[in-house]
């Protein structure tokens, strides 16, 4: 297997998506519900678009890819759940309004994971079907965990109006 060079749109169109992610989580966030889950369904669009493009390119292993893969969100749900139970949420001075305060960590290791991935599939060029696989599973690992924690965290906000509305 050969090593694969990355198509240079997809990379500065991933850097850019990488760069607001990270700047986005470094802060305290105020959002409204309704924005809520933006941020979660742009990272599960940027990953699967980083996965179809890859398999398009390489024709990787499905079947590897499909065992890494359901390995990854079975090991990323208990990380959400910590992370969301965790996090510190706020109501907003709106209607509709919360804070919820910055997890270092679970941007680190949502960065980690493409990162990894890239350094495996573009310098590692005698990585097999299962390694490369491996790689898309470290993803959903990480894209797991945000989508759970913000489920908690939603939870979280839900508890919070309703104790406010009691």
């Amino acid at each position: 297997m050969q090593s694969v060079q990355p198509n240079i749109g997809t990379l500065i169109f991933t850097l850019i998506v990488l760069a607001l992610v990270v700047y986005r989580n470094s802060r305290p966030q105020k959002m409204t519900v309704s924005r809520f889950w933006i941020l979660p369904v742009l990272i599960v669009f940027l990953t699967g678009f980083v996965i179809w493009s890859t398999l398009a390119v390489e024709h990787g292993d499905l079947i590897a890819g499909a065992i890494a893969s359901l390995i990854g969100i079975a090991l990323g749900i208990p990380l959400g759940l910590a992370r969301g139970h965790h996090s510190k949420v706020r109501l907003g001075d709106q209607p509709g309004t919360l804070y919820v305060d910055p997890s270092l960590i679970v941007t680190l290791i949502w960065l980690g994971a493409f990162v990894l991935r890239y350094v495996v599939r573009t310098f590692i060029p005698t990585a097999g079907p299962i390694a490369l696989g491996a790689t898309d599973g470290v993803l959903l690992f990480a894209v797991t965990s945000v989508l759970v924690s913000r489920i908690v965290i939603f939870r979280k906000y839900e508890a919070l109006r309703a104790g406010q509305a009691a």
